[in-house]
C-alpha cells in the first residue's frame, strides 16, 4: 500500500535527512583514523575533495534525470549508494577505503539532493507552501549535524567500537529509508529526453533566471559559512577559544547546523521575500558575533553567535529556495534544486580549500576573521540584489 498525503511528505523528508546524516558521520572519526591507522593528513583532507567531486558531477549531469525517469527510479539507487558507502567506511583501516567510501557518499548525496529533494517538493501539502523549501534547504546541514554529533558522542563514549558501529547503524537506517522511498507514490516521470538530460547543463527555468544570480550569491554565502564551521570550528575551539575537549568543536558545528533547519521550518509561514531579507540580516549579525568571539577568545560568545547565525542561515536559505521554486514550473524542480546546490557546494569547496592553504601562512584566527568578512559581504550583496530583482519583477 503506497503512502499518500502528508505521510508521504514526511516520509520523503525523513529519508532525505537520513541520507544527509550519513555524510556527517565521518568527520568526528578522522582523529581516530589518524591515531589508530596512521592515515596521513593529506588523505583526510583529500577525502573531502573526493566526496565533493562525484557529488558535483551527479548534480551537473543527473540533476534533471528524475524529471524524466521518475523520482523513485533515481532516488532509490541514490539511497542504496549511501548504504554501500557506509559498509565500505565501516572497514576503514587505511586511506583506500576512506577515499572510496567518501566518493560513494558524494555520489549518493548528489543524486539524492535533486531526486529526493524534488520528491519532497512534489509531495508538500498545499496547506504549508513553505514546508518544502524549509526541508530542502535544511536537510543537508541538519542531517550533517545529526550525523556528526551522533558519531562524535559515540567516539567519545566508545572510542574503540564507534568507528565501525556508527557506519553499520547508519547502513541500517538508510536501508529503512530505501524501503520507504520504494513505497512513495510516483510524482513525475514519463517525459522523453532522459539521455539528453545527462549532458552537463545547468538548467534554470526562465521564470527564475532574473533572481537566480543574486539569490545564489546569498545561498552560496550560507554554504561558505557552513564549510568554515565544519572545517575550522573544532580547531578554533581548541587553539583559539581555549577549549580542551574534542566535543566542544563538534558542539559548535552542531548548533549552527541544527538551529538553521529549525529556523527554516519556523519561518515557512513568512512571505518568501521577507524570510530571505530578514534572515540575511540576522545571519550577518551572527557572523559579526563570530568575529567578536574570536577576538576576545570566548567560546561562550562564539556559541551564542552560532545560534544567531544558524537562525539567519536557516531563514534566509529557506526563503531563497522558496523564491526560486515559486518561479519554477512543477516539472523543473529537480533542475532548479541541482543548479542551486551546484553553486553552493562549489563555493563551499573552493573557500574551504583556500582557507586550508591560507592557515599555514596567516594563522587560524586571521583566516577565520577574513572568511567571516567575505561571508558578510556576500550576504549583503546577495540580499540587496535579490530584493531589487524581486521588486522589479513584481
Amino acid at each position: 500500500m503506497r503512502r499518500s498525503g502528508t505521510a508521504a511528505f514526511v516520509a520523503a523528508s525523513v529519508s532525505l535527512v537520513a541520507v544527509c546524516a550519513a555524510a556527517g558521520v565521518p568527520a568526528p572519526l578522522y582523529v581516530v583514523y589518524a591515531r589508530t591507522y596512521d592515515i596521513p593528513t593529506v588523505a583526510l583532507t583529500g577525502a573531502f575533495a573526493v566526496y565533493i567531486l562525484p557529488l558535483l558531477v551527479a548534480l551537473l549531469c543527473c540533476g534533471s534525470l528524475s524529471d524524466h525517469l521518475g523520482r523513485r527510479r533515481v532516488a532509490l539507487p541514490a539511497v542504496l549508494a549511501g548504504v554501500a558507502a557506509c559498509l565500505v567506511l565501516a572497514t576503514v583501516d587505511s586511506a583506500a577505503p576512506l577515499i572510496l567510501g567518501r566518493a560513494l557518499q558524494g555520489l549518493s548525496i548528489g543524486l539524492t539532493l535533486s531526486s529526493l529533494g524534488a520528491f519532497v517538493v512534489d509531495l508538500a501539502p498545499a496547506s504549508r507552501p513553505g514546508a518544502a523549501g524549509a526541508v530542502t534547504s535544511g536537510a543537508p546541514p541538519g542531517g550533517i549535524a545529526i550525523g556528526s554529533l551522533t558519531s562524535g558522542a559515540a567516539v567519545q563514549l566508545w572510542p574503540h567500537t564507534a568507528p565501525v558501529a556508527s557506519f553499520l547503524v547508519m547502513a541500517g537506517v538508510l536501508t529503512a529509508a530505501g524501503v520507504t522511498v520504494a513505497l512513495l507514490p510516483e510524482t513525475s516521470g514519463g517525459r522523453p529526453g532522459a539521455l539528453a538530460s545527462l549532458r552537463p547543463v545547468v538548467q534554470i527555468p526562465p521564470g527564475a533566471r532574473p533572481v537566480f544570480p543574486a539569490v545564489c550569491v546569498l545561498v552560496a554565502a550560507t554554504y561558505v559559512l557552513g564549510g568554515f564551521t565544519q572545517a575550522l570550528a573544532p580547531s578554533l575551539a581548541v587553539s583559539v577559544l581555549g577549549r580542551q575537549d574534542l566535543f566542544s568543536g563538534a558542539l559548535a558545528v552542531g548548533v549552527f547546523h541544527l538551529v538553521g533547519p529549525a529556523a527554516g521550518l519556523a519561518s515557512s509561514r513568512l512571505r518568501a521575500a521577507h524570510a530571505l531579507t530578514g534572515g540575511a540580516a540576522v545571519l550577518a549579525l551572527g557572523v559579526g558575533g563570530y568575529v567578536v568571539g574570536i577576538l576576545v577568545a570566548s567560546f561562550a560568545v562564539y556559541l551564542a553567535a552560532a545560534v544567531v547565525a544558524g537562525i539567519g542561515f536557516g531563514t534566509a536559505f529557506a526563503g531563497a529556495m522558496r523564491v526560486l521554486l515559486d518561479r519554477s514550473p512543477a516539472g523543473s524542480h529537480a533542475g532548479t534544486l541541482s543548479a542551486v546546490y551546484l553553486y553552493c557546494y562549489l563555493a563551499a569547496a573552493a573557500s574551504s580549500l583556500l582557507a586550508g592553504l591560507a592557515v599555514d601562512v596567516w594563522g587560524l584566527a586571521t583566516v577565520a576573521l577574513v572568511l567571516c568578512g567575505v561571508v558578510v559581504l556576500m550576504v549583503a550583496l546577495g540580499a540587496a540584489g535579490s530584493a531589487r530583482r524581486m521588486r522589479s519583477a513584481s
